[in-house]
This record gives C-alpha cells, structure tokens and sequence, in this order.
C-alpha cells in the first residue's frame, strides 16, 4: 500500500538530478543540511515538513517531490549559495515538455536568465533526455537573435552580491586552452566523440564561473569564453544530426557573445548557424545568417574571421544553385584571405587556413555542378591539409567522388569514396554519414553497374543504420 507520501513524489525513471547535485555543490551544502535548511524555509510558510537527509538522498537518485516542497529547495539553497536558483536549475521544474524546451529558442533580454536556460539545456543533454536530444529545428527561430544581436549595445554584466568564486584572468585563459583541446577531438574524430565530457566541464567548471565575482574586463573575457564552450556544444550537437538541440545552443551562446560585447564571436557563432541553415536547406535563411555576421562584426573582426563568413555566405548561394552571387562572395572571401595578418586573428579562427577555404570553395562548385572547378579547389584542398583533420579529408574526398559522377564516371568516385571511407575510420559524424547517404543516391543512375553495386553492399555492412 502507497503512503501519502509516495503517492505525492513522481519518479522520473530515477534519472540521478545532476541539477540538484550541481546546486548543492556549488552551495557547499550537504544532505543534512539541505535538509535543515529545507524544513526551516517550509516553517516560514507555515508548514511543518518533515524532510531529512534521506530524502535529500532520494531527491539526488531522481524521485521528485511535491511542487511546494521543490521551492523549498530552491529557496534554501539560494539562500546558501546567493544565487537564485530556478526549479529548472535545481532539476526540479518537473517531467520536461516541449513548451519548457523552446525557452532555449529564445533569445532573452536577462543576462542571468540566458545562463539559466544554457545551463538547463546542458543538464538535459547530459541526462540523455529524449526531448531535448530529438528536439526540432525551429527555423524562424533564427531571425529574433539576428536581429537583436545586430542592433545590441554593449551591457553591463550582473553583479553577484556575495557571489563565493572570485574569477580571473587565468581562469578564463584555462577555459580557452580546454575548448581548444576538445575542438581538435572534434576536428579529428567527430562531434560524437567526447561531447559528454564537454557539457560535464561546462556545467561543472565554466557555468559557476559565470555567476562568480570578476572585474569588467575579466567579465568580459569570461562570457567570450564561454560563449565559445557553448558554440562547440551546439556544432558538435550539429554534426552528430542533433539539430534543434545545436540550435538551442547556439542561439543561448550568442546571446553569453553579446554579453561579452564580443563582436567577432557573435559573428563566429551566426556563421555556424548558417553553415547548419545551408546543411539543412534553408538556403535563404543561411545567407541572411551569413550577411549578418558580415554586418555586425563589421570594422571588428579580422580579415581571417570576415573571409570565412563571406565562405559561408558563398556555400548558403551555391546551395539554391545561384553561381554569380556564390563566385562575389568567394572572389570577396579569397581577397580577404590573401591580406589577412594572422597576428590580428583569435586563436579559434586557426583552423581557417588556405586548405579550408579551398575546401569550401570545394563544396561552392559540387553543388553548382561544376566538376572541372570543384576538382581544382579539391586538389588545393588535399595538398594543404593537416592529416589531423580526418573529417575534413574524408569529407573532401567524397566532394571530389561526386564531381566524377557529375562527369559520368561512376567507377573513379566509388574508388574514391572507398579511399574516404577507409580514411575516415571510427569517425563519430553524422555529417559523414549524410556525405555517404548523398554519395549513394547521386550513384543510382549507375545502380547496375558491377564496381556501384559492391560499393552499396560495402556501405550497408559498415553503416547498417543507412537505407542505401
């Protein structure tokens, strides 16, 4: 037979409440005395709550208790920390719905309130919470934080009045250093691989920095770096085909780029969304997102950063097949490239090198169906990139496949495409995957031919999950 007691709590599938944990450790408050601080909030309200340590205890293992008792919580813990927290932030907001994920479409005027909703978003991620992980792209979503972050002014950051982590330069320049370290595992084995650790090391080392005590300069430095940890959550989120959790992301680490005043990542950041606009077909939508970076870094960002937006913006124009105004905006990005001065550029900008604007000038003319260019940008390509950048190479290898299909040669892009699958190794993409997908239905013109044949069969025994 059920207690009351029982009969009141709702278990989520006894999901451990990272939220709650994360709360008490940054609280610096025990089982015990969560517990006492609980039942002395519920005394002011009048109730008589009888919670202890073992709650507490069921509380962390993911059993969620009545909505009263879960402001309690809050409450005590705020008061504890001197910081608000929400019952999003203390795991507590109850079964997830769809309504509660849009939050993290919108772009919010509250510089704490775009932290909370990153940090919530973070926590469902690393929860495996299925709405968040199959969460839609929304694509009018993109248009509020375009034109907001184009009109913003620079803010003043939230003072956090006894505030217990005091934040400094070091700190920020380890939080760069990290991102750089798992921008590299990405660029070589995929957004899949160690993505987990990635939210984990925001939510656990960079998100209470954010509510710490910091000068304004050092404020400012800190949101940038954040901004950056979470535009790699959400491209990594984007390569393994997680889409409208990567657009959450990427929305909230504009906004954390804004707060920062930081005119070049915001920049950055608009260029990825373009890059997943394009990759998802939104064409138009991907070049507004392009210009924009354009337009609003304008005067700010180096001549590197402002030639791989007009890159994007040339990728977003091939998409919906219109040549001239792809061939401007890459003759414009090249220009840029030949007089930039790396001296000017940030450290997140390196990868863009003479090899990855050849790639993308790769891609321009693969999809414009201009095989003769594509292969001369893809010889560019080959020549100059780093081995390390597996994903990269194989994607390259299986742009120039396609413009031997495009040339009638069916037998010299399966051989191809044999040489990016064998390259591309354990590779955690779906990005890659999709470039496999792609590659097998630009070949069902040529479905009887002997060598096309063995090459779907070695495709459907490595990669069962494609319908090829």
């Amino acid at each position: 037979m059920l207690t009351l007691s029982a009969m009141t709590e709702v278990a989520m599938s006894r999901v451990p409440n990272l939220g709650l944990a994360d709360a008490m450790r940054r609280a610096d408050c025990s089982n015990k005395r969560l517990a006492e601080r609980v039942r002395l909030v519920a005394q002011e309200e009048g109730v008589i709550l009888r919670c202890t340590h073992v709650d507490v205890k069921r509380w962390l293992d993911g059993v969620q208790p009545r909505s009263s008792t879960a402001g309690f919580i809050a409450e005590a813990l705020s008061r504890k920390a001197a910081v608000r927290f929400s019952l999003e932030d203390i795991g507590m907001a109850g079964v997830v719905t769809p309504a509660t994920l849009e939050r993290g479409l919108e772009y919010s005027d509250d510089v704490p309130d775009a932290v909370s909703r990153l940090l919530g978003i973070t926590r469902r991620d690393l929860a495996d919470d299925p709405l968040a992980l199959e969460a839609s792209i929304v694509p009018t979503a993109w248009v509020q934080p375009l034109l907001t972050w184009l009109l913003s002014r620079a803010e003043p950051l939230p003072v956090r009045a006894g505030a217990q982590a005091s934040v400094g330069e070091s700190d920020v320049a380890a939080i760069r250093t990290t991102t750089q370290l798992f921008m590299k595992l990405d660029f070589q084995y995929g957004g899949g691989h160690a993505r987990a650790s990635l939210a984990q090391y925001y939510v656990r080392e960079v998100g209470p920095l954010l509510e710490g005590k910091f000068t304004e300069p050092v404020g400012r430095m800190l949101f940038s770096a954040a901004a950056e940890v979470a535009q790699l959550l959400g491209w990594t989120a984007y390569d393994i085909g997680r889409h409208g959790l990567a657009q959450r992301y990427l929305i909230q680490a504009l906004r954390l780029a804004q707060a920062a005043d930081d005119r070049m990542m915001g920049g950055r950041i608009l260029g990825n969304m373009s890059h997943q606009a394009n990759y998802l077909g939104n064409f138009s939508q991907a070049v507004q997102l392009a210009r924009a970076a354009q337009e609003g870094s304008k005067g700010v960002a180096s001549a590197t950063t402002m030639a791989s937006f007009l890159a994007m913006e040339a990728r977003a124009h091939a998409g919906s097949g219109h040549d001239p105004s792809c061939s401007r905006a890459l003759r414009e990005a090249e220009k840029l490239f030949e007089g930039r001065n790396i001296f000017d550029d940030p450290e997140w900008i390196s990868y863009f090198d003479d090899a990855e604007l050849a790639g993308e000038g790769a891609h321009c003319f693969r999809d414009l169906r201009n095989a003769r260019v594509a292969q001369e940008f893809v010889g560019r390509c080959l020549e100059l990139t780093d081995p390390v950048y597996v994903r990269t190479l194989a994607f390259i290898r299986f742009v120039e496949a396609a413009t031997y299909i495009h040339q009638g040669e069916p037998g010299q892009a399966v051989a191809l495409a044999k040489q990016a699958i064998e390259l591309a190794g354990s590779l955690k993409s779906g990005r890659y995957l999709r470039y496999v997908s792609d590659l097998c239905a630009e070949l069902e013109p040529f479905r009887t031919d002997s060598e096309v044949t063995a090459f779907r069969e070695l495709v459907s025994r490595k990669y069962p999950s494609l319908k090829v």
